[in-house]
């Protein structure tokens, strides 16, 4: 039997969460805010290989239906989830609204680990 090198995928990074804290830091005390200053700290942040995205405001609320059946309702920017008893049977059913095309574009919708939306592609995994 032949011996084979293992190379590990994932190597622990050089720059760690501290040393990012550490230079955020530093770099707010010693100079005035600003839009260079921003781009600074994104900057720091990338060193650290951590995606930088914009996280979204969700609003849970709930209500009754005119029946006075709870419905819970999951609001996050432009779009809207609403989960509610169905009217044929003890299930549940769930409504996703959206406003806008972009809205609808960049949802994932799973149910137990299998992608409903955006439509599985051919090979079985979301594209």
């Amino acid at each position: 039997m032949t011996s084979h090198t293992v190379t590990p995928l994932r190597a622990v990074p050089v720059y760690t969460d501290t040393d990012a804290l550490n230079d955020i830091h530093a770099l707010l005390t010693t100079t005035s805010p600003g839009d260079a200053t921003l781009a600074d700290v994104a900057q720091i942040l990338a060193r650290t290989g951590r995606p930088l995205v914009a996280a979204r405001d969700i609003e849970i609320t709930m209500t009754e239906t005119a029946l006075g059946r709870p419905v819970a309702c999951a609001e996050a920017g432009d779009t809207s989830v609403f989960v509610r008893q169905a009217l044929s049977g003890p299930g549940l059913l769930i409504e996703i609204c959206t406003k806008n095309d972009d809205e609808r574009d960049g949802l994932a919708v799973t149910l137990d680990g299998h992608t409903l939306h955006p439509s599985p592609s051919p090979g079985g995994e979301a594209a």
